[in-house]
């Protein structure tokens, strides 16, 4: 019953983020939201002028594939060796997805990079933020699964999800910082990638009981009992 309830939770939260995604996605050409933007861009510059130019590109490296994958191919291995082989499923999916639904998103909305001088290299074009996008669903999802073992275990746990979320903000706002984003790029990223961490988190409740990460402790109590 608690699982089912976990799961209409889920969906509904990834169902509200996708919507409102949509909202965005419709109207980020819309004269409001485009000044907005301006003001989030020129409060960012004044704020902090060219001292934050160190910090949020070692910041905005954080949020690259540059550290995504090979973080990802260590945690397969420690999933492999644990026999947790649907967790290191899962983590494919949720990485992997995500980077190919937002080349998709992207080839579907075709918006040009800003007209400013982008202090790092880009690519491709800029809604949503693939940043801001994969960053949440891939450290959000490592974040979800870090905090049921260390609940599980009776350690803190919240401390792993302000962390997280913290540093998925700042590689947002680096992406704007660092000119090659808008405010409403990292925002849609945002929604986006929040959705398929959403869909990634309904998928774990299907793994089996005995590969889920907050069992491990529970099971050990048992067995000494």
């Amino acid at each position: 019953m608690v699982v089912q309830q976990k799961r209409i939770t889920l969906v509904s939260s990834m169902a509200l983020s996708t919507v409102l995604f949509i909202v965005i996605a419709l109207n980020f050409k819309e004269s409001w939201m485009l000044d907005f933007g301006k003001w989030v861009q020129s409060y960012m510059y004044d704020f902090l002028g060219p001292n934050g130019d160190t910090a949020f590109v070692v910041i905005t490296y954080i949020g690259s594939k540059n550290v995504s994958f090979p973080l990802l191919a260590i945690l397969i291995l420690v999933f492999l060796f644990q026999k947790r082989y649907w967790t290191a499923l899962l983590l494919i999916v949720n990485l992997i997805g995500v980077r190919q639904l937002n080349s998709l998103l992207k080839s579907i909305f075709e918006r040009t990079r800003p007209e400013l001088e982008h202090l790092v290299q880009v690519s491709t074009e800029s809604f949503p933020s693939g940043h801001s996008m994969n960053s949440i669903a891939f450290f959000g999802f490592l974040a979800y699964l870090l905090y049921l073992k260390l609940k599980a275990s009776g350690k803190p746990a919240n401390v792993v999800i302000i962390f997280t979320g913290i540093l998925i903000v700042l590689i947002g706002l680096s992406r704007i910082y660092l000119g090659v984003h808008y405010p409403w790029d990292v925002i849609g990223g945002f929604l986006a990638g929040g959705a398929w961490l959403l869909f990634t988190m309904y998928l774990y409740t299907y793994v089996p009981e005995k590969e889920q990460l907050q069992r491990t402790t529970l099971a050990i109590k048992e067995t000494s009992e």
